[in-house]
């Protein structure tokens, strides 16, 4: 009986320990911290496009909530084209749209409607084939791997991304980058209204501005080498103007009208500062407080311009990055509490995160959250894209799980702070902790 009680005592004493340590973390006075910096942007800035004031504005609350809890902050300016990103997509689909009807006039002439002499006749089709394959480019080398070839055509804009770091108690032997983004995405037309739909139709554009270059292509060979096929071309002209819809979609594909991006992606720089104000609150505490870890707190501007201030920090800070060994967790789109997915690869960009990093991370997300997964992002791309890209060991935690769902507030007006839930600003901030711990102490 002596025994048991003993036993009782020492795990209650153990339990508390635990407890204490734990406490900070899980405490609810953080979670609404966290929540109400999110609502506090949404009410008093609102939405904040790429390169405008309103994110300029965001950036500057940022860096003062980041002062209170860290040993430096500054911002770096940057200059770039945030509507290259997708500004081009509704003259690309004007393009396909024109390459359609110069088929049509050979093809009237093919069916002597009207008169076309050879000259005419051929660069026609060859003007198509030229406007196919500009469209085509656009979409692979700017929207699809975030090239920044087309942006000499679009107007220069300033950005800012916001840089807090906080240092170790002792030497530093380790720095780890926890980063979000603060600009907000332009409403999505076609996931508002289409929902999963709009996206179907979206790679079905991709499928039929493939069938309508090879088209063209054949019109003009069988033409030069002079094989007559009439009823071949015709019907390609009829599959063609069936497509005509799907452009309408892609021409109307996003508004110029930026959400309030509560979800997508001020959860994550809420859960940035959430990571300062945890440290530092723990500061004198041994256990909870980095040792031999540098850490930084960036937020990046553009992201949903093309992911440029993460480019543009890269571009600064490479070398740095590299002979430091740091680590990039980037935190992206935090609303439930049972949707945990941590990236290993990003398919659209051609990007493969670190195993060495996500595995890690998704034990001790695991440990908290069982329903924790890994997730590929089929299309679009993060900021860790940006550093796994450029050697530098990165994943992206957080809530995005587009491979199984499509959420009513991705990129739409329903993203809004309501949909956010403090338990998973506090799951996450968790995380974090956790695994600045294990990083510090291993």
């Amino acid at each position: 009986m002596i025994r048991i009680f003993i036993r009782y005592l020492i795990f209650s004493q153990i339990k508390s320990i635990i407890n204490k340590k734990t406490k900070k973390m899980t405490d609810e006075n953080i979670k609404s911290y966290m929540f109400q910096f999110i609502k506090d942007i949404c009410e008093e800035i609102g939405p904040r496009e790429s390169g405008t004031e309103a994110e300029l504005l965001a950036g500057n609350k940022i860096e003062e909530e980041l002062k209170r809890f860290c040993d430096d902050t500054h911002q770096e300016e940057y200059i770039s084209s945030p509507h290259a990103f997708l500004g081009g997509i509704r003259y690309g689909a004007i393009l396909v749209f024109v390459a359609i009807i110069f088929y049509w006039i050979t093809l009237l002439a093919d069916m002597n409607l009207i008169i076309l002499d050879a000259i005419l006749y051929t660069s026609f089709l060859i003007v198509a084939i030229v406007l196919i394959i500009v469209t085509v480019s656009y979409f692979i080398l700017e929207v699809m791997k975030y090239y920044e070839i087309f942006d000499f055509l679009f107007p220069k804009r300033e950005s800012k991304n916001v840089i807090g770091t906080i240092n170790p108690k002792n030497d530093i032997k380790k720095t780890i980058v926890f980063s979000a983004h603060h600009d907000s995405a332009f409403e999505f037309n076609t996931f508002y209204y289409l929902k999963r739909f709009g996206q179907i139709i979206i790679n079905v554009g991709y499928l039929g501005v493939v069938i309508v270059f090879i088209g063209i292509i054949l019109k003009l060979i069988f033409y030069l080498t002079s094989i007559q096929s009439i009823m071949l071309f015709f019907i390609l002209g009829i599959i063609f103007f069936c497509f005509t819809p799907i452009i309408l979609v892609y021409i109307f594909f996003h508004s110029y009208h930026p959400v309030l991006g509560a979800f997508d992606n001020l959860s994550a720089v809420a859960v940035i500062l959430g990571i300062g104000k945890y440290l530092h609150e723990n500061k004198i505490n041994s256990e909870n407080y980095p040792n031999h870890t540098k850490i930084h707190l960036i937020s990046f501007a553009g992201e949903e311009a093309g992911l440029r201030g993460s480019k543009r920090y890269i571009k600064a800070h490479l070398e740095e990055l590299l002979d430091n060994h740091t680590i990039v967790i980037n935190l992206e789109s935090i609303a439930k509490k049972d949707t945990i997915i941590i990236i290993d690869k990003e398919s659209g960009i051609g990007a493969k995160h670190n195993p060495t990093i996500y595995e890690p991370l998704l034990k001790i997300a695991k440990e908290i959250n069982s329903k924790t997964k890994i997730g590929t992002l089929p299309f679009g791309a993060t900021d860790a894209a940006t550093f796994s890209k450029n050697r530098v060991p990165a994943t992206t935690l957080g809530g995005l799980n587009l491979k199984e769902e499509l959420v009513p507030y991705y990129h739409t007006r329903n993203d809004t702070p309501e949909v956010i839930e403090k338990d998973a600003l506090g799951q996450i901030l968790e995380i974090c902790v956790r695994y600045i711990k294990l990083i510090d102490q291993s």
